[in-house]
């Protein structure tokens, strides 16, 4: 409903500013045509018993939780509130549930394989952490030390940017746990990193699809972000394939 009506009737983002009414319509594209599909795939296998699948569920079902943590917060009120509200609850109480219904005590390194990319997604998640915490600040503290506003924030026309927030407040710290785990070779690490990585590998699709959009519109998309993100979601989708290959491998 949320990803579809955008696509259908031109007045969900008539509120919004051309840039990010851009963005928002050329993510619902993907979150329609990938991520509802993947979550309902990724969910059928999980309840055959897939337990690949079941980590990477809950990855795209944190992809919905922040989409729609944005859109409740930066997109300008529209007929789709209470949907997006409904998203945004659904969406974390899933991911929580999901996580505390794992039987944790049979989750050990070695369920993941030998050849489980361990030292490849600590590097990817550090780089992560590194590359966005410099681009967030890099728009963030000159406006604080010039006492104006951040650059981003013209394009939307909002009070702050949901999405540094998001990042610097939650997802930034948590993928620096996830290495931190990793490197100490705990549980959580492993089960943490395929989330994150299938979520990073979504998300990556939905930015690309963002500065297609944007380019499309001719609004001039920032082409050297438009390559960081290209990278990090190929990088991404190569460790995803390692990572179930490796489990598929342990399985046997």
């Amino acid at each position: 409903m949320a990803a579809g009506s955008s696509l259908l009737f031109d007045s969900v983002y008539e509120r919004d500013t051309e840039h990010f009414g851009t963005q928002a319509i050329s993510q619902d594209w993907v979150t329609l045509f990938i991520a509802v599909p993947a979550i309902l795939i990724l969910g059928w296998y999980a309840y055959k018993g897939s337990f690949s699948a079941r980590l990477m569920w809950h990855g795209v079902a944190f992809y919905f939780a922040y989409t729609y943590t944005i859109a409740v917060f930066m997109v300008r009120f529209n007929a789709l509130f209470l949907v997006y509200t409904a998203l945004l609850g659904c969406s974390i109480f899933a991911v929580a549930g999901g996580l505390a219904a794992l039987d944790w005590s049979s989750v050990t390194p070695e369920r993941f394989g030998k050849k489980w990319p361990r030292k490849g997604t600590i590097v990817f998640l550090l780089c992560i952490v590194a590359t966005f915490t410099l681009l967030w600040l890099s728009d963030i503290v000159p406006a604080l030390l010039a006492g104006t506003m951040p650059e981003s924030l013209s394009e939307s026309e909002t009070p702050t940017n949901g999405v540094q927030v998001l990042d610097l407040a939650m997802m930034l710290p948590i993928a620096g746990l996830t290495a931190w785990w990793l490197l100490r070779r705990e549980s959580k690490g492993y089960v943490f990193a395929i989330g994150l990585v299938a979520y990073v590998c979504l998300l990556g699709v939905a930015l690309a699809a963002m500065i297609i959009g944007l380019a499309i519109a001719d609004l001039s998309p920032d082409v050297a972000v438009a390559v960081v993100f290209v990278i990090v979601t190929l990088v991404a989708a190569i460790l995803l394939g390692r990572m179930f290959g490796a489990m598929k491998a342990a399985h046997h």
